[in-house]
């Protein structure tokens, strides 16, 4: 587990956990779940891989 202060989405700048607590406080479950909530990987995508990784990570 990351800290909650590791950046995931370098554009936009969200954290691991804005994207733990769009999961677990805002019902994210999908990565455009999190797309939508955070914003995060909606400029280049390059952190796509990280962001359906903490979902796994976190709703298995």
């Amino acid at each position: 587990m990351m800290d909650r202060d590791t950046t995931i989405c370098h554009c936009v700048g969200i954290t691991y956990g804005e994207i733990v607590d769009a999961i677990k406080e805002k019902g994210a479950k999908t990565y455009e779940d999190i797309q939508e909530i955070t914003e995060a990987s909606t400029v280049c995508g390059g952190c796509e891989d990280d962001i359906r990784e903490i979902l796994d990570e976190h709703l298995s």
